[in-house]
């Protein structure tokens, strides 16, 4: 019966996360190579960290320990992440790891035990490496402008909501009618850059292959003074707190993008003060839509793929027409971004096995960005 009753109790809060968790897109931060060793600042014109100092990566594969798992009959079980890195799985019944098939599903969309096989009723929990990239090959690719493709798979939808993945890499792009490869310049969000396409037609088949990553299901508190107070252990600093069953290895410079949520900012820039066509608004992290681009004569431009000026990488904005010499205010939507200040894991009693990590969390600066003219 006590068994029982501590499958109930870890079932329901993994049921409760499942629910109330929000979409994070997690990335890992380190040190840019150009900041000065004479005063520690970055190069505002550094092509890598766009002035920020920091370059952010992905975390890679993160480690989820002791989670009950389902399981049936016949030897298959199904963790709640996949895919399963290769090799890293590990089931136990009863604390005692369970030998698995030498054998294993090709997609890692669950682990086959070897025989003979428990009963589907009896407990088992896993611990594995869950692996966020994905490799899609061959998708028809959409083209959304001059030399810009867009990728379909990373849309998906949970809870009544769409999502979107990253791309991380793309190793080829192929126009099957004409037989031709494009040389990939870069790759953002959903998006693939070409340096050229050439001449292509409409009808024209493009198939492309590329490795995209899927936002983390964390569940984000907010903070009160209450909470403060109740548990010591949160910073007073902290804006929020990050809770999951993954144990998760997070520096203090880490981004976590709230995929969820949506809001309103804006940004007042100085077009001139960046070569090129492109121009940062350094204070946002992952804008989602551009709203309206006015200058300071009152002259608007339209704004998406292929007009006057679009979005392009996470923050950044490229313009597809001569760039304004004139001072623009910029609306946009953005996903909040908090950046982690600790973590610290707690353990959870029943049969001392780990639980959750609780992660302290500042929202990322959001000053506009402002130019004296």
């Amino acid at each position: 019966m006590g068994t029982f009753q501590t499958f109930q109790t870890v079932r329901r809060y993994e049921e409760a996360l499942s629910r109330h968790a929000q979409w994070l897109r997690w990335v890992s931060g380190i040190t840019c190579p150009c900041l000065s060793y004479d005063t520690g600042q970055p190069d505002p014109h550094c092509p890598t960290c766009k002035g920020r100092g920091r370059i952010y990566t992905s975390p890679g594969k993160f480690k989820l320990l002791n989670e009950i798992v389902r399981h049936d009959g016949d030897g298959r079980v199904y963790p709640g992440y996949v895919p399963v890195a290769e090799g890293s799985a590990v089931v136990y019944q009863r604390d005692v790891a369970i030998p698995l098939d030498p054998i294993q599903p090709a997609d890692r969309s669950y682990v086959q035990l070897a025989a003979p096989f428990p009963k589907a009723w009896e407990v088992l929990t896993i611990e594995y490496e869950y692996d966020p990239d994905i490799s899609v090959v061959d998708e028809n690719s959409q083209v959304y402008g001059t030399n810009l493709l867009r990728v379909i798979a990373p849309r998906f939808v949970e809870k009544g909501k769409q999502f979107e993945g990253s791309i991380k890499s793309v190793s080829r792009v192929y126009n099957v009618t004409k037989d031709e490869t494009y040389t990939v310049d870069t790759s953002f969000k959903v998006y693939i850059h070409l340096n050229d396409m050439g001449t292509w037609a409409s009808s024209d088949v493009l198939e492309v292959d590329y490795v995209y990553q899927r936002p983390y299901p964390f569940m984000l508190t907010g903070i009160s003074p209450k909470i403060r107070y109740n548990n010591p252990y949160v910073l007073d600093s902290a804006d929020s707190i990050l809770v999951t069953p993954y144990w998760a290895q997070v520096a203090p410079d880490d981004l976590f993008t709230a995929m969820a949520v949506e809001q309103t900012g804006r940004a007042v820039i100085d077009p001139r003060t960046e070569s090129g066509v492109f121009n940062t608004i350094s204070a946002y992290y992952d804008i989602s839509r551009l709203l309206r681009i006015i200058d300071r004569n009152g002259r608007e431009y339209s704004t998406g793929p292929g007009k006057d000026v679009e979005i392009f990488g996470r923050n950044e904005l490229k313009w597809n027409i001569t760039k304004p010499v004139l001072p623009i205010t910029a609306q946009f939507t953005y996903h909040p971004t908090y950046i982690a200040l600790d973590q610290m894991h707690t353990l959870r009693n029943s049969e001392n096995k780990a639980f959750v990590n609780r992660i302290s969390l500042k929202q990322f600066d959001r000053v506009h960005d402002k130019v004296e003219y």
